[in-house]
């Protein structure tokens, strides 16, 4: 899992609570500011060197309550400390929503939570028999008191977050039921105060000028061990005891058996032990996410029966594929639905999106697995070329590295550009669509000489039109080794008419003694670096400085006179006044 990812889905799902939808280049550029790097090419560059990742976060063990729950245990390493996580949580949210893989602790920090995923987890109560008794846990209090006409309101909960949730519950049921408190017309300011978080409607409640208040504090409450052992039901030997069975005394009624339609779905039943438990092959949650999905209406012993019968009448087919790797749940392998349309491959963050090794097998592509052993559609090298990265082109125009696709039976990496209209600070749809249309003519030429397609949707997702540059993979994988040089040639084939240049110039030198003389050049002293610039990005290139060490390279760059790349002597290159230049160009002409 790609540390950057989560963050740049934990920043989405936040300003999308705050009302402030971000595309993914832009939480690129918010990510940067906020880690406080350049630019997102800085950034994206922290996140595959690992400085991006926060701590694992130290699984101790779990506890079943007296109610049924059960909580895990967690140790936040950066404070020495332990806090509890629910395990419902765990199983629930953490496994489902990948912006929940980093949670913050009651101490403040961030915590990677994969390891309450991945790791078996232990009842706690061998950890627990082997501390002595006159030891204690402490437990952190996070400590609200509202104070109000009629009295004080105290709450104290285990965590921040807990807290401003009650204390949000009782500033929202004051705020639409309490005619005594009077904030002001909320069509007034503009503001949906149904939509605001928990710590905006506390800021809101208490800031307005009314006889409340609130005063907050934290404790920690020590606990002797052998008291904590008797609140959560801990007893010698319970970890091997099965689960408390709550229901009422008496033998309770047996259930129906379930409706079924399928004529083998009775013959399903009778060969198990209960209705009610799972088929080994076909877990129940696959069902539901089905039934969820709108992808079956049937129940579930039908859904069963259906799948059998669809794997025995595969036959030989289902044989030659056994060894296929699995697919992701969200992916669909339809070997013989696929019509040669578009298919995306990769989503914006480079993980799998469609697809499966069924179809990838029919039209003969290979294909890789990936460190969970999930079948990937990219082979390891196609994988170099695609990034949570992009190049900011002349035009501002910025296409997104992530995406890959199929298209008509064959694989392409897919840079995207997605511009949005009619909202703040945005074009109209009219204007986005024809700036979309032009620069889509200006470079469909050079895409099509190379095998590749340009294609514009309109319209998609909702307020944006989407401009796809499909660059076939076969191509790519000829023509450059890594993915910075990959930028290159993108920024080359996507370059827009009349854009500004840059212009590196060479200064060819020879020694005498131990100084340099400038000597007259075997040709053609300047050539066009564009390209590398803009795929290097703003940043980087503005701190390039001429006769130095980053610029010497500049001279083996494609367009460079062949006499410059061998030029054997001393030399000096001049660029930094041209790419300044080339950059206050652009900022007048946006």
């Amino acid at each position: 899992m790609k540390a950057l990812s989560v963050h740049l889905d934990r920043l989405e799902k936040v300003l999308k609570a705050r009302g402030i939808p971000c595309k993914r280049h832009q939480t690129l550029e918010v990510a940067a500011a906020a880690f406080g790097y350049h630019n997102q090419n800085e950034v994206t560059a922290a996140g595959k060197a690992g400085d991006l990742n926060p701590p694992l976060a130290e699984p101790i063990g779990e506890v079943a309550l007296p109610s049924g729950e059960t909580i895990i245990v967690v140790r936040d390493p950066l404070a020495n400390s332990a806090y509890a996580v629910d395990q419902a949580f765990v199983e629930q949210v953490l496994a489902e929503e990948r912006a929940e893989l980093f949670g913050p602790t009651p101490y403040g920090h961030l915590l990677n939570l994969s390891r309450l995923l991945d790791d078996q987890i232990l009842p706690l109560q061998a950890s627990l028999d082997g501390i002595g008794a006159s030891e204690t846990v402490e437990i952190p209090l996070f400590i609200a008191e509202a104070s109000h006409k009629h009295g004080d309101n105290l709450y104290v909960m285990a965590t921040q977050e807990a807290l401003d949730a009650e204390v949000a519950d009782y500033c929202r049921s004051s705020l639409f039921n309490d005619r005594a408190f009077r904030p002001g017309d909320p069509a007034d300011s503009g503001d949906d105060l149904t939509k605001l978080s928990d710590r905006e409607i506390i800021s809101r409640y208490f800031d307005a000028p009314h006889e409340e208040y609130l005063h907050t504090s934290t404790d920690t409450l020590r606990v002797p061990l052998p008291l904590l052992r008797e609140i959560l039901g801990v007893l010698p030997g319970a970890a091997s005891q099965l689960k408390r069975d709550t229901r009422p005394f008496g033998k309770p009624e047996p259930k129906p058996l379930p409706d079924t339609t399928h004529p083998k779905a009775p013959q399903l039943i009778d060969g198990i032990d209960s209705v009610w438990d799972d088929h080994p092959d076909f877990p129940s949650e696959d069902w539901k996410y089905e039934v969820e999905n709108g992808d079956t209406r049937r129940g579930y012993w039908d859904w069963v029966a259906a799948k059998l019968e669809e794997a025995q009448n595969e036959g030989d087919e289902a044989g030659d594929t056994a060894d296929l790797p699995p697919v992701q749940k969200w992916c669909t392998d339809d070997a013989d639905g696929y019509a040669g349309g578009l298919l995306y491959t990769t989503n914006g963050c480079c993980e799998v999106a469609h697809a499966g090794p069924r179809l990838f097998s029919k039209l003969g592509l290979e294909w890789s697995v990936d460190e969970n052993g999930f079948f990937y559609p990219l082979t390891e090298k196609e994988s170099r070329f695609i990034g949570e990265d992009g190049i900011e082109l002349p035009n501002g125009f910025w296409p997104h590295m992530a995406y890959s696709c199929l298209y008509e039976g064959r694989k392409f990496a897919c840079p995207s550009i997605e511009i949005g209209y009619g909202r703040d600070n945005e074009k109209d749809r009219e204007t986005v669509l024809r700036q979309l249309k032009a620069f889509a003519d200006g470079i469909r030429p050079r895409i099509e000489a190379i095998g590749g397609h340009v294609i514009l949707e309109e319209d998609e997702p909702d307020t944006s039109h989407t401009l796809l540059t499909l660059i076939p993979f076969d191509y790519i994988v000829q023509n450059a080794v890594e993915f910075d040089d990959w930028k290159i040639k993108l920024a080359r084939l996507m370059m827009p008419k009349d854009a500004p240049t840059v212009m590196a110039e060479f200064t060819p030198q020879v020694w005498v003694g131990d100084q340099t003389m400038v000597v007259d050049p075997q040709g053609d002293t300047t050539w066009d670096i564009t390209p590398e610039i803009v795929a290097m990005g703003r940043q980087k290139a503005l701190d390039l400085q001429d006769d130095q060490h980053n610029t010497d390279d500049l001279r083996y760059t494609l367009t460079a006179p062949k006499w410059i790349q061998g030029w054997e002597g001393p030399f000096y290159i001049e660029v930094s006044e041209r790419i300044a230049a080339f950059y206050a160009a652009l900022d007048k002409k946006a």
